[in-house]
């Protein structure tokens, strides 16, 4: 054990399972910070190890300072504005021993960079399309090397895909010369997609589109265009950055619109 009194910063699912595995090894948490004003994790998980627990869970909040010189004696926490600065005069003092940091997870990416694969601005992994291929030929992407999931069912399925995918480029099968790329888009409230690119010469009959949204939104719509044209719109009771989405794309919906450009996922209040 690192200590026996942690204040955790950071609320995604790390954050909230270690500070769940901390109190059943012995410690007291006094609270776990997140920056944000919403939990990075999933709902499940706030209740299962926060609440279950009595660990409060303070959102708007951050480290302002720590005390201590040759080990952590205290930490001080408080409010932040809208603007994710702290505000003077709300700080809390905890004294506790351990400061446990759980403040975001990125993909592997040492190989993909070292391949010269290109990276997302947003996710920092492999930029890839329909069929978990990278921007180097025969490099294909999947599982927490792509993006960070929040369930491993997620990862099973990419791995699969990308197997396929690597086994048809082996074969010879993999890109027709006339093949198309139709880029996928993000709009109001939505962070990333992927992939990024379809092609639907090539797309399987239907292709699952994960993304993620910026902030927690209720009684939304989930809406995908292709073109202009809306080709789903299904509502949300709530979406959350912690919890990923998913729509499904169909070829037919391409097919019927040979000249659109891009593809559109987007939240919309109606």
């Amino acid at each position: 054990m690192p200590g026996r009194d942690v204040v955790v910063l950071g609320s995604g699912d790390i954050g909230l399972i270690m500070a769940r595995r901390m109190t059943l090894e012995g410690a007291r948490v006094h609270c776990v910070a997140e920056l944000m004003p919403y939990s990075g994790g999933l709902k499940r998980n706030i209740v299962q190890c926060l609440d279950d627990y009595g660990i409060p869970l303070l959102l708007s909040h951050t480290v302002t300072r720590v005390e201590g010189k040759k080990r952590v004696e205290a930490v001080w926490v408080g409010e932040v504005d809208e603007s994710l600065r702290p505000m003077p005069g709300t700080e809390v003092r905890y004294p506790c021993d351990t400061l446990l940091l759980s403040v975001g997870l990125l993909p592997e990416n040492e190989l993909s960079r070292a391949a010269n694969v290109s990276l997302s601005g947003v996710t920092r992994g492999p930029v890839v399309d329909d069929a978990l291929q990278t921007n180097v030929d025969g490099i294909f992407a999947c599982g927490n090397v792509l993006h960070v999931h929040d369930l491993v069912d997620y990862v099973s399925e990419e791995a699969e895909l990308a197997g396929r995918s690597a086994a048809h480029f082996v074969r010879g099968e993999r890109v027709p010369e006339d093949g198309t790329l139709v880029s996928v888009e993000v709009g109001d409230g939505v962070r990333y997609t992927v992939p990024t690119t379809v092609c639907p010469q090539r797309m399987d009959q239907k292709v699952t589109v994960r993304f993620r949204v910026g902030n927690v939104y209720r009684d939304r719509y989930v809406s995908m265009y292709v073109g202009e044209d809306r080709v789903l719109h299904r509502k949300k009771r709530v979406l959350a950055p912690g919890e990923m989405e998913e729509v499904v794309l169909k070829r037919a919906d391409l097919e019927a619109r040979p000249d659109a450009s891009r593809i559109t996922i987007t939240l919309e209040e109606e």
